[in-house]
């Protein structure tokens, strides 16, 4: 499994950076003092690394709203703890848009269990709908660690650029409710090309990244980044199976 999946990674950075290389020095030579665009690199560079796994087959949206990712657990563990090392990267050289942040807001307990239940709400309902056991999946629970660690990492960075970065740049700008619809919806049109280009599912992936975005926008606003990761991490997790 490790053999096979250090042969997946290598294959996915290969194809990624190029791409990522001139992303990366796009963002170095923007001024600093345009924090708007900077962070809409980051953003155009998070939607390269998320559908440069769909032709290399680690993901695959299906019609059943489903979420088929790689079957080896190990990939998905290391795509997630990649994502958390990008992270720290992002707070250690733009610690300027470090600090739009807001990783908690009001009570931390309450922020959980809300992100949590949020979560919940998505992806339960979606997996009744898919009327999928977990022990009439094989492998289901050989693979659940790693997708475990996917889920909530590289959600993590998706909620930190747009929930974090995004929407704390917006709240200085405009009431903070139009800051988090702006978000969601931002977040929903940034799958504009998976939805109708990469997989070609259309309105219905559209439909879902908008209703995901919005109540993760609504999760931040009142709770913080952290319950949005939550929320959002939890969502995946319940519909996701192994291809």
């Amino acid at each position: 499994m490790i053999t096979e999946g250090m042969w997946v990674l290598a294959d996915y950075a290969t194809h990624l950076a190029p791409g990522l290389l001139l992303f990366g020095l796009w963002f170095a030579l923007t001024p600093r003092a345009l924090t708007a665009l900077r962070i809409l690199i980051l953003l155009m560079a998070f939607v390269l690394m998320r559908d440069v796994m769909t032709p290399l087959g680690l993901w695959v949206l299906g019609s059943e709203v489903q979420i088929a990712f790689s079957a080896n657990a190990f990939v998905l563990a290391a795509l997630g703890g990649l994502s958390v090392l990008t992270i720290l990267v992002l707070a250690r050289i733009a610690p300027d848009l470090w600090s739009l942040i807001r990783w908690s807001i009001g009570n931390p307990g309450i922020g959980v269990l809300v992100g949590l239940g949020v979560g919940c709400l998505i992806g339960v309902p979606l997996r009744v709908y898919q009327g999928l056991a977990a022990s009439a999946i094989p492998g289901y629970w050989v693979w659940l660690p790693g997708m475990v660690v996917l889920a909530y990492g590289a959600n993590a960075l998706e909620e930190v650029l747009f929930r974090g970065c995004l929407q704390g740049y917006l709240e200085q700008h405009t009431a903070p409710l139009r800051a988090a619809l702006i978000s969601g919806v931002a977040f929903a049109a940034c799958h504009a090309f998976l939805a109708l280009s990469v997989t070609q599912l259309g309105w219905p992936v559209l439909v879902f990244t908008l209703i995901e975005g919005l109540a993760c926008a609504l999760v931040r606003m009142r709770y913080g980044v952290l319950p949005a990761t939550i929320a959002h991490g939890t969502a995946i997790l319940l519909i996701a199976v192994p291809i």
